[in-house]
């Protein structure tokens, strides 16, 4: 017999009506209509109310094709669940994992920008002649990219050539070099290696002692060369393996030599250093001295401006 004529059954054997019986399962009348005409079945929940009403077991309701209907929808049902919990899982962990390559590509941008941007940052100047007129123009930027951070110097070559407008510190020299080639005009770039090019410095024969030294300064340039006021002087410290600034001995500030000029281009200058008056004597060690270089230009110089030649010695 099938479910919906077992309902049929029992419910007449109950002396109930289907508005009855829909009532104390929590079903409407056409409900249990359509169970009872075998359009629909009763679910799992349905089916349990039913027996305490109808006072029959589970088992005596359904035959056993209806058994497996109904088994198979409670598994299918589970199928479904867990494919749709399946599912959820694959999102979260596809979200987690995008989260994470996010995270990733976030920390990695910033590692590349900082790593192109934490290269040493140098200085490059560039002094030219054109027209008849000395021109000197720096530029400060970082060494492995090239990107420019700070530029300065003459006026007038910047607002002929606009050079902010530049990316590159290389190609802002190159700028500036082409234009002065371009009107007849001659460039040296100047950094480090390339100053001591352009001057000398020298210790006079036989002229060391521990209290003084002559100086020969040579300017090898076509420029106009200025030599800041004062020469500094340093002794070596072994444990720091550097320099280091020699402090006053005498409690005097006889600031030796505090004088400044400019040499002419191919000319040199002797100059006599006398630091008597501020250490007394040197006792033995290495030493350096050194003094600031400027290159004149239309506009006044700063500390960005400055150069610094030096020459070591030893006292015995």
């Amino acid at each position: 017999m099938k479910l919906g004529e077992k309902i049929l059954k029992l419910r007449k054997k109950q002396g109930l009506s289907q508005e009855q019986l829909g009532e104390m399962i929590d079903v409407t009348r056409q409900t249990i209509s359509n169970w009872e005409l075998g359009e629909t079945n009763p679910n799992p929940e349905q089916l349990k109310k039913l027996s305490q009403v109808l006072n029959v077991s589970i088992d005596e309701l359904l035959d056993n094709d209806l058994k497996e209907m109904v088994f198979d929808k409670v598994t299918n049902t589970e199928k479904n669940t867990n494919i749709i919990l399946t599912i959820f899982k694959i999102m979260g962990i596809g979200f987690i994992t995008a989260i994470i390559l996010i995270a990733v590509y976030i920390t990695l941008f910033i590692v590349v920008k900082n790593s192109r941007e934490t290269g040493r940052k140098l200085e490059k100047s560039i002094h030219c002649t054109i027209f008849g007129e000395e021109y000197t123009y720096g530029v400060t930027y970082y060494e492995l990219t090239g990107e420019p951070i700070e530029l300065g110097g003459s006026a007038y070559i910047d607002n002929v050539l606009n050079l902010s407008q530049y990316d590159d510190a290389h190609q802002i020299i190159d700028v500036i070099h082409d234009y002065a080639r371009r009107n007849g005009g001659v460039c040296t770039i100047i950094d480090g290696s390339s100053l001591n090019e352009l001057i000398d410095i020298s210790i006079k024969k036989n002229s060391l002692t521990a209290k003084n030294v002559t100086i020969v300064l040579k300017n090898n340039s076509k420029y106009h060369i200025t030599f800041g006021e004062g020469f500094i002087i340093e002794k070596f410290n072994i444990e720091k393996n550097d320099y280091e600034v020699l402090k006053n001995q005498t409690g005097k500030n006889c600031a030796f030599n505090d004088i400044g000029y400019v040499l002419e281009p191919d000319t040199e200058k002797e100059l006599k250093q006398d630091w008597s008056c501020d250490y007394n004597e040197l006792a033995k060690g290495s030493y350096r001295l050194s003094k600031d270089v400027y290159f004149e230009s239309d506009t006044p110089v700063t500390e960005k401006d400055k150069y610094t030649i030096a020459i070591e010695f030893e006292i015995e």
